[in-house]
């Protein structure tokens, strides 16, 4: 951090963990005051109005039913609840909006009022202990004068430290500061004791009476601070539009790590109060504080928000544990997404935050499995590319492979796992058959990897490459793509099955089965069918290839320019003269038709050499047919 010109020594990226750190600490409170006013946005002030009543008593002279029913008559009681809910909001988008130097301004004023406060309970002691004390006071020891001179030190340094924090500059200001004096020197003045109550008056008077001219004085600025800061708002949104904007919005008010800072520390005092109680059950405490915390729209976003940092957590130490390259999923930052947006999707689909506490609980519980099934996926995208790659290495060591194999048979058995607790927890009905396919998905694909591995590995073990691998690995994947597709069809068979039979549809639910219709059926077919297309026009081009001779090998004593190998029984010459390895160039096709060395287009090639030789067919026919009818002229 630049302080009075100096770095202190870190690093830039320290200085911005440090700077991100102290402006999400003095935000948090705004989303907790918003938590609160959302929790007590419907109670009825008038319950409050009389709990404080009875709580604290009015003296005996003022008739308590009376001033009740003035209240109540005029209602005001009303009036007051809704000024104070709109300065609860006005307080909150303060502390959430104002630029960070602003915010400083305002908790230092705080900090000041405080201090106020502190200066108000230390004259009113002051006043109760000279209440016991000799009426006259005599000033001729100094003994006598130390308990005076203490608080009116006190009150001295309490000014000082108040100047520092406000930047007051005007000299009057300053003195103005230090109005809880007054009683003291009062007192040293002589003022008899029952008249020192109204020089504590005066001073709570004086005190109140600077604090509106001090708020009048610097409202204005703030106020047009505000004005600028909306004018910069709309600015924004004008030229980046509503959707960038609010994205621009959210990056630069790091409201993603201020809701996951507010739910830790929410989640934080819950668990120390509930086992401070005695609570036994950890995991029973672990589901309650999370049920208890999320009580409105902001703590269930900073729920989402806190799982996705989790789950992307768990994919980085997932990452380091099995030693993978790091830098292909953290490229996308994509990590986390999917579980965030499958806790808001099923909470808000269940009603969580209007269940009461046992149900949301349990429907907690059930929420935590689906994302728990949604984290298993993404550690099966962490694991699949890395396990085929380490497959087909011969260099890996075998602490890599054994730690890659455990975690897939964690992503075998834990979905299946979850599936069974599922079952015995919900009854049959479209998104349990929804969620029971995507765990049995990933169970499927995981063995498919495991497939694809064991036969990268058996492979490696021989000099020469064989075919018979790559056709085995195309089939292991369109078992895959076929199972895969039969559980997407059997969700949609069986939702549709429901919606017209059962009457258990909404508007909601049709626009899901849609939504896996395209997404999981229509496209996969189309993908199973554009890869056995490919396949198969791969093997047609391959077979449309002139094979090498083995005096030709021998004489050009080349190696194939995909894996480098000697060519030692056979090789394909393309229509462009490159000669490659049958099963390397199969391979190569499969993925693009074009040569691997000069990208030439094959298709484009084969057409216009079958296009020559129907040329010099023609040419042929017709050079016959004139030597035909040149003969007879002879």
């Amino acid at each position: 951090m630049d302080i009075i010109g100096a770095t202190w020594g870190l690093s830039e990226q320290t200085r911005h963990l440090i700077e991100s750190g102290i402006e999400i600490t003095f935000r948090v409170p705004g989303v907790i005051l918003l938590e609160l006013w959302w929790i007590k946005r419907d109670l009825d002030i008038s319950e409050v109005t009389q709990q404080i009543i009875d709580q604290n008593p009015l003296p005996g002279y003022l008739d308590l039913m009376q001033i009740t029913e003035f209240i109540h008559r005029r209602n005001l009681d009303h009036t007051a609840a809704t000024v104070l809910s709109y300065s609860v909001l006005l307080l909150c988008a303060m502390l959430l909006l104002l630029p960070m130097a602003k915010l400083m301004r305002i908790y230092l004023h705080g900090l000041s009022l405080s201090l106020f406060a502190f200066s108000h309970y230390m004259s009113t002691q002051y006043i109760q202990h000279e209440m016991n004390s000799e009426p006259i006071l005599v000033l001729d020891d100094f003994v006598k004068m130390e308990r005076h001179g203490f608080h009116f030190l006190a009150q001295m340094m309490l000014s000082v430290v108040q100047c520092f924090l406000l930047g007051m500059e005007s000299a009057v200001g300053r003195v103005s500061l230090a109005v809880f004096t007054i009683p003291i020197i009062a007192r040293m003045c002589a003022c008899p004791l029952e008249k020192l109550t109204i020089a504590h008056n005066i001073s709570c008077s004086l005190a109140m009476f600077l604090i509106c001219v001090y708020v009048l004085y610097n409202v204005p600025d703030l106020m047009l601070s505000a004005k600028q800061g909306c004018k910069r708002l709309r600015s924004l949104l004008a030229v980046r539009g509503v959707g960038f904007g609010f994205v621009v919005l959210w990056r630069r008010l790091r409201l993603a790590q201020l809701l996951s800072t507010f739910f830790v520390l929410m989640f934080s005092l819950k668990c120390y109060t509930m086992f401070a109680k005695g609570y036994d059950s950890i995991g029973d405490g672990f589901i309650t504080a999370v049920a208890a915390t999320t009580c409105s729209p902001f703590s269930l976003l900073a729920l989402a928000l806190t799982v996705s940092y989790i789950s992307k957590l768990i994919a980085r130490l997932t990452e380091v544990m099995i030693g993978a390259d790091s830098s292909q999923h953290s490229a996308n930052g994509n990590e986390g997404i999917a579980e965030a947006f499958t806790l808001v999707f099923l909470c808000v689909q269940a009603g969580v935050l209007g269940m009461g506490s046992e149900q949301k609980i349990f429907m907690l519980k059930l929420v935590l499995f689906v994302v728990l099934s949604a984290l298993l996926q993404s550690l099966y995208e962490v694991l699949e590319p890395h396990l085929v790659t380490i497959g087909v290495m011969t260099t890996t060591r075998i602490s890599q492979h054994i730690r890659c194999l455990f975690l897939a048979a964690i992503l075998l058995v834990f979905p299946i796992a979850i599936s069974y607790a599922l079952l015995n927890l919900l009854p049959a009905n479209l998104w349990l058959l929804m969620i029971l396919s995507s765990c049995v998905m990933t169970s499927v694909r995981t063995v498919q990897t495991l497939i694809i591995y064991t036969l990268s590995v058996i492979e490696t073990q021989y000099e020469e490459p064989y075919e018979c691998f790559d056709d085995l690995t195309f089939a292991c994947r369109l078992l895959t793509l076929i199972a895969e597709l039969l559980l997407s069809i059997s969700v949609v068979v069986y939702g549709g099955y429901v919606s017209l039979f059962h009457d258990q549809w909404s508007g909601f639910s049709v626009l899901v089965l849609m939504f896996n219709s395209y997404f999981n059926v229509y496209r996969r077919i189309v993908a199973g069918v554009q890869s056995v297309r490919a396949r198969r026009d791969a093997s047609i081009k391959i077979k449309g290839l002139r094979t090498a001779a083995m005096d030709e090998l021998k004489d050009n004593r080349d190696v194939c320019a995909i894996c480098f190998g000697e060519f030692t029984y056979s090789a394909l010459i393309t229509p462009c003269k490159h000669v490659f390895h049958g099963f390397c160039l199969k391979k190569w096709l499969f993925v693009r038709p074009v040569c691997p060395l000069c990208y030439t287009d094959l298709s484009q090639t084969e057409n216009s050499e079958s296009k020559e030789e129907n040329r010099e067919l023609q040419n042929q026919e017709n050079e016959a047919i004139e030597n035909e009818e040149a003969e007879p002229l002879m």
